[in-house]
Parts: structure tokens; C-alpha cells; sequence
């Protein structure tokens, strides 16, 4: 189309009639040929990158064509040597699957016996004990208080809150009931149950207040109520230990503990 215009122009030369229009019509054909050029080398970018397409799609159905045959020129005797190689490894896999079930059956019935083995040998020991705790349970007063003392200081909490319970049970108004009163609160202060040995101690405060364990029952419910985060009740019964009893080894640890409430109340 462009060619065409050229040549149009070309022709109309000859009309020329003045040296004005010559030269708008010189600028003309230099300005169209710059168009053809231009034109020329876009087609030829556009042919250059449609070869290139055109080349690599090619390649790509040569590599497919050539896999395909490549896979077509397996013969049968390939394909079933294939076939029996895979067959052998599944069958491989299915052995250990069942090697590896045996072995776990096996350990499920281990643990089996070792349960049963344990919970017979609970049972003996739990029995086993029971005969101790029945034979060394005496009925004389002072023997049952000295061994919930023996039996405290192992850290038998249980066994020991048994003896002084029964103790209290038995001798309520014997001399040594505020002292077995404040041990059986500390079998609940040694097992963390800061509650249970607030209302034991409780009890030395309230039935035997002039007792030689009262201080430590004062300073054992302030150190529970300190140890349930509770410092301000704790300071409380300090003060009180420091105040009232003053001349017991209670009062020193009381006066500590109150340092410690108070620095912690900071």
C-alpha cells in the first residue's frame, strides 16, 4: 500500500508548478520512504520471531514422537520383566508388613503380662502393708503418738495423719492432744494442703490456746495463709506470734516472715 502511495506521488511531479509545492512534495516521498523502511523491519522482526516459535514447537513433537517410540519399541518380554519386578516388591513390602504386625502383637501381649504382673504386685504390696500398718498400730497412747512423730518425719503423711487422728479420737483430753492437734496440721502443711492445715492449726488456737504449741500453731496459720499468696492475713498472725510470744523461738521466724510479706506487698 505504501509502494503504491510512492509511486502516486512519484507521478504527480510532473504537475508541479510551483517550487513551493516541489519541496512539500520532496519532504512527502522522504517521509514515506522512512514509513516503508520502518514497516519492512517490523515484518522482519515479526518473521524472525514466528520462525523461532515455529522451531521450537517443532522440537517439542520431535521429543514427543521420540518418547513415544522410544516407549512403543518396548517389547513384550520388557514389559513383563517390569511387571514381575514391581510384583516382587510388593510382595516385599507385604513380608515386612507382617513381620512388622508379629512384632507388634508381641508387644501388645508384653505389655499385657507387664500390667498384670504390675497390678499383682500392687496388690501384695498394698496388702503387704496393710498387715504392717495393722501390727505396728499400738493402742497405748504415748505408742501412738511416737510413731505418727516417727511416721511424719519419714514423710508418711498419710500414715501419720491416721495416728494423730486416732490419737485425738482416743485421749481428746489427754496432755499430749494440742501437741498431736498441731502435728496433724502439719501432715496437711508438709502435703501443700494449706486449707486443711489453716483449720487444724486452727484448732490448737481455739481448744488449747495456752498450750506451748499455740505460738507455733499461730505462726504455722501465717505461713499457710503467706504460702495461698495471701500476705496480708499472714501479717497478721506474724505480728501476733511477735507480740504475744515474744520470748518463743516462734517469734524469730515470725519476725522473718513479716520481712518476707513485706517485701513481697512492695
Amino acid at each position: 500500500m505504501k509502494v503504491i502511495a510512492l509511486f502516486l506521488v512519484l507521478s504527480s511531479v510532473a504537475c508541479v508548478t510551483t517550487a513551493q509545492e516541489g519541496e512539500e512534495m520532496r519532504r512527502d516521498i522522504v517521509s514515506l520512504k522512512e514509513q516503508l523502511k520502518n514497516e519492512q523491519a517490523l515484518a522482519k522482526v515479526e518473521h524472525d520471531n514466528l520462525s523461532a516459535e515455529n522451531k521450537a514447537k517443532a522440537q517439542q513433537l520431535q521429543d514427543a514422537l521420540d518418547q513415544l517410540n522410544r516407549g512403543a519399541r518396548k517389547s513384550g518380554a520388557d514389559l513383563a520383566v517390569d511387571l514381575e519386578k514391581a510384583q516382587n516388591e510388593l510382595n516385599g513390602v507385604h513380608g515386612q508388613l507382617e513381620v512388622i504386625a508379629h512384632r507388634l502383637d508381641m508387644i501388645d501381649q508384653a505389655n499385657i503380662e507387664r500390667d498384670k504382673h504390675i497390678d499383682q504386685s500392687t496388690a501384695v504390696v498394698a496388702t503387704h502393708q496393710k498387715e504392717i500398718d495393722k501390727a505396728e498400730h499400738p493402742t497405748d497412747k504415748l505408742a501412738i503418738y511416737n510413731l505418727g512423730r516417727r511416721k511424719l518425719e519419714e514423710g508418711q503423711l498419710l500414715r501419720a495423719r491416721e495416728l494423730f487422728a486416732d490419737f485425738l479420737k482416743s485421749f481428746h483430753g489427754d496432755e499430749l492432744a494440742p501437741n498431736a492437734q498441731y502435728w496433724l496440721g502439719e501432715t496437711y502443711y508438709a502435703d501443700k494442703r494449706y486449707d486443711d492445715a489453716l483449720r487444724e492449726f486452727g484448732k490448737v488456737t481455739k481448744e488449747w490456746k495456752s498450750s506451748e504449741k499455740a505460738p507455733d500453731a499461730l505462726l504455722k496459720i501465717g505461713m499457710s495463709f503467706q504460702a495461698l499468696g495471701n500476705c496480708q492475713n499472714a501479717l497478721l498472725f506474724f505480728e501476733e506470734v511477735v507480740t504475744a510470744h515474744r520470748s518463743t523461738p516462734a517469734a524469730k521466724m515470725a519476725r522473718e516472715k513479716q520481712a518476707e510479706c513485706r517485701k513481697a506487698k512492695r
